[in-house]
């Protein structure tokens, strides 16, 4: 009964960590989550935060996330162009930015970050990375549910042993 207990709870933990993933992951709702990898943002968004971007949801002076050069760039952005495009700067940056970000590229607006769980997100992206983990997991879930704890001893060297009693008169 202990260890059915220790899976559904084990289950239960994977569950909670795993259904947000999988949420984001799959586009069901307009959210997405990415990490912002260097300082232009800075005291704004920290690098190694990680920003929740609102699926083409933006204006002048908030926050955005946008794909340039097979990657992805957060800046605020600055004015709208009549070309179809955008001036965006970092906040950091003395200047605006020296592109301007076409409106396809824009990935939406930033509602929220968290500060340095980029580190956590990054470390995840590798494939043995997450093998560590789900071993480390593993490990202490396989120690926590022994049935016999360090102190027992096992029942073959308990009963070949003879036991004694003295009474005192």
């Amino acid at each position: 009964m202990k260890r059915f207990k220790g899976i559904v709870v084990l289950l239960l933990i994977l569950a909670s960590v795993l259904t947000p993933i999988a949420i984001m992951a799959t586009g069901v709702l307009p959210y997405g989550a990415y990490v912002v990898r260097t300082g232009p943002m800075f005291p704004a968004i920290p690098p190694a935060s990680v920003v929740i971007v609102e699926t083409d949801q933006y204006e002048v002076g908030q926050v955005i996330t946008f794909r340039r050069a097979g990657d992805r760039t957060t800046h605020r952005l600055m004015a709208f162009n009549d070309d179809a495009t955008l001036t965006t700067k970092g906040d950091a940056n003395d200047t605006s930015d020296p592109f301007t970000v076409p409106r396809a590229d824009v990935i939406g607006g930033v509602t929220a970050f968290v500060p340095n769980l980029g580190y956590l997100v990054v470390y995840l992206q590798n494939p043995l990375a997450i093998g560590s983990l789900i071993m480390c997991v593993l490990s202490i879930w396989y120690a926590g549910s022994s049935e016999a704890g360090p102190g027992a001893r096992s029942t073959k060297e308990s009963a070949g042993k003879t036991r004694i009693s003295v009474r005192a008169a």
